[in-house]
């Protein structure tokens, strides 16, 4: 019986271990010093440009809990197709140049995007997500889109036009008496100057128009 467990593990481990190593060898780690990202005809700038700073940023912004070999990542995509309903695909290669020979895997990335504007900047997004989770980087963190946002203050307004700030002035009322500033109470009504007979040089006093009060 223990001679038949024997048997059994020494297989599981002889046919365990080719795959482990199999999946170790598909995308190597590396500490990435250094990305460059280009294409053929079918890539455009946008997808280029947005899944290379993608990538950069997620390269600077991986740490490693080991030293471990560094290492130059060139990514080429090619065979960009975009269908009606939105989908796009693209082969993209990544070729690994650091210490001993250079390693080299190719996948193919897949993004949906029904807007004809964004489709781009999706398959660029997705390019860099899908290469980051293989070579083991810092996850990529893609932004929302910037157009269709509302102005912010102080800013152009949609139609290219300015706000206008509105400006209000205050006019003294002519031939006015300068009275004394009175803050009404919460039971005030309204704040009137008393009547004084013609002639009179006493000082204008404001009388506090309230239930109790009538100032007449």
């Amino acid at each position: 019986m223990q001679f038949l467990v024997r048997v059994l593990l020494s297989a599981s481990l002889l046919f365990s271990t080719p795959f482990a190593a199999s999946a170790d060898e598909a995308y190597p780690v590396r500490d990435i010093r250094k990305i460059v990202v280009s294409g053929d005809g079918s890539a455009s700038a946008t997808v280029l440009k947005r899944a290379g700073e993608h990538l950069k940023r997620a390269a600077k912004s991986t740490r490693r809990a080991v030293a471990i070999d560094r290492a130059v990542m060139d990514v080429r995509v090619s065979g960009v197709r975009q269908g009606s309903d939105g989908r796009s695909t693209a082969r993209v290669t990544v070729t690994l140049d650091g210490p001993g020979e250079p390693s080299r895997r190719t996948l193919t990335v897949n993004s949906f995007m029904p807007e004809q504007r964004g489709r781009e900047a999706a398959l660029g997004d997705a390019i860099a997500k899908r290469v980051a989770l293989a070579y083991h980087l810092a996850p990529v963190a893609t932004g929302k889109a910037t157009y269709g946002k509302r102005p912010g203050k102080d800013r152009k307004e949609a139609g290219g036009k300015r706000r206008t700030p509105t400006r209000t002035s205050i006019q003294a009322y002519p031939g006015g008496e300068k009275r004394p500033l009175v803050i009404p109470s919460e039971a005030a009504l309204t704040v009137r100057s008393r009547a004084l007979p013609e002639g009179s040089r006493k000082k204008v006093a404001p009388c506090v128009v309230t239930q109790a009060i009538s100032c007449d």
